[in-house]
């Protein structure tokens, strides 16, 4: 069913629909969530959730024989509408950070509204997933987030097909993010992230679905007649353990690694060379062998920046 959760009047015209898409199976005792674009420029979760959409809707309407509706699953696929019209991280007329809006404000300014509306339609979750790329200027490999997680949670992590979990950075401004509002009410969720900003990688994304529709099938939110859902190998990862390698110098960082690479101790990361001479200020070394899992997308960098960082 597709259904508008919030209709935002627009000075230029027809109005920006929030849409929310669901599907109810026979036993419908639990729910996921699935939601993306709370950036506006992270399209890969965007691009994901209209394949599942599409894939459900066929499953609805018979046409995928195997399976069948089960639970019930709801998808906001485009959260930050304005945002994504200007194809910007933030929406330039308020410039207010979504994820830092939550869980929003019926009466307060649209990117408020958005955030409460959003709340109020995920809030009755048992599950739930967050699709988003990596920050401006950065790529990253596909990888989960998650929260001190129990065994529910490693287990509903396990089900997504990434390698590697990471905890995310422990901040004020964690408390005000849609993912943080989900564990308050005991929703059993994980961040997937993949890709970089502005960018839609499709045969990215192709290798990503298969874990998306897994999940389902291990929520129960799916049945298969065939097979069950799989269990893959995850390494979830403490905070502790990451490598930030930063710039010692400015000018443009020549990487020789790709995101997603596991690389030894020593390995050359990438070099800095001068941004008019072409001279190489310094090449950087792994001190420890370890997993790709952002990389410094955009070349030109200043000093201290962060470069890449590892999962030891």
């Amino acid at each position: 069913m597709k259904e508008t959760i919030l209709s935002i009047p627009s000075p230029l015209g027809s109005p920006i629909d929030l849409l929310k898409f669901s599907w109810e199976g026979t036993q419908p005792k639990e729910t996921i969530s699935i939601v993306a674009g709370i950036h506006g420029n992270h399209l890969n979760g965007i691009y994901l959730c209209s394949k599942l959409i599409r894939f459900l809707n066929s499953v609805e309407a018979g046409n995928e024989t195997d399976y069948r509706l089960n639970g019930r699953i709801k998808i906001i696929p485009a959260i930050n509408l304005p945002a994504i019209q200007e194809g910007k991280r933030f929406w330039s007329f308020d410039n207010l950070d979504m994820d830092l809006a939550f869980s929003g404000n019926e009466q307060g300014e649209i990117t408020e509204k958005t955030a409460s509306a959003v709340h109020q339609h995920t809030e009755d979750s048992q599950y739930g997933i967050i699709l988003q790329n990596a920050d401006n200027h950065y790529e990253d490999a596909p990888h989960l987030v998650c929260m001190n997680p129990d065994n529910l949670t490693k287990d509903f992590a396990r089900s997504l097909g990434p390698p590697n979990a990471r905890e995310p950075e422990n901040s004020p401004s964690l408390r005000l993010c849609l993912y943080n509002q989900w564990l308050e009410r005991k929703i059993t969720s994980v961040i997937l992230a993949a890709g970089k900003p502005n960018y839609l990688d499709k045969s990215l994304c192709e290798a990503l679905f298969p874990g998306l529709i897994n999940s389902l099938l291990w929520t129960g939110a799916l049945v298969h007649n065939r097979k069950k859902p799989k269990k893959y190998s995850v390494r979830f990862n403490c905070r502790e353990n990451e490598q930030f390698v930063s710039a010692g110098s400015g000018g443009f960082f020549l990487p020789l690694v790709q995101p997603g690479s596991e690389i030894k101790k020593g390995q050359k990361i990438g070099e800095i060379i001068d941004l008019y001479s072409g001279v190489t200020h310094e090449s950087h070394l792994a001190k420890s062998s370890g997993y790709v899992v952002t990389l410094r997308d955009y070349p030109l960098v200043y000093q201290k920046e962060v470069l890449t960082i590892l999962l030891e």
